[in-house]
């Protein structure tokens, strides 16, 4: 189980009805990740997966950023839920660790609409346009660095675009 809140039946299910199923490409990213041994805890579940894809379409997401791509899963998965022109910047710190997704995007069928950065994410952020033109954000790397990202990427988003962080209990307090 990965967690208290969703049990193993629950994450099946989702799953086995999405409206995604991973396929062979994305069994063998999962293999490849898992070889890793202990960072292969950081790779996202397949629910996951699926709730990025069609919060994608659901918004109908064109220009996307990840902050944290690690072997490239969640990539694989937001990139599924772009249109043929979409465009997905991934921003990381690990040569070896995105190599591994860049295999995985290309034989997915889909590097041709995912940009990589090998830089501090911060500086990659800080060098992109002001204007709100980014449709859909998702945050999943280091957890201290979380709310400069998050600062950065708000007034990147268009209104009505999602800003998504993976693992966060935040407890906001008027101070």
């Amino acid at each position: 189980m990965r967690n208290f809140l969703v049990t193993d039946e629950v994450r099946r299910y989702a799953v086995e009805h999405g409206t995604w199923r991973p396929g062979d490409v994305a069994r063998k990213l999962h293999d490849d990740t898992m070889a890793l041994g202990d960072p292969a805890g950081m790779q996202i579940g397949d629910d996951q997966g699926q709730l990025l894809t069609m919060l994608a379409r659901l918004i109908g997401a064109r220009r996307a950023i990840e902050v944290g791509t690690f072997t490239g899963y969640s990539s694989m998965c937001i990139a599924r839920g772009l249109p043929d022109d979409g465009w997905l910047l991934c921003c990381d710190v690990s040569v070896e660790w995105t190599s591994i997704a860049q295999d995985g995007w290309n034989r997915a069928g889909l590097a041709d609409r995912i940009e990589l950065r090998i830089a501090p994410a911060l500086d990659t952020l800080r060098a992109l346009p002001m204007a709100a033109d980014i449709d859909l954000a998702f945050i999943d790397a280091d957890k201290p660095g979380y709310l400069a990202y998050w600062s950065e990427l708000v007034p990147r988003v268009r209104s009505g675009g999602l800003l998504l962080a993976d693992n966060v209990l935040v407890e906001w307090t008027d101070r």
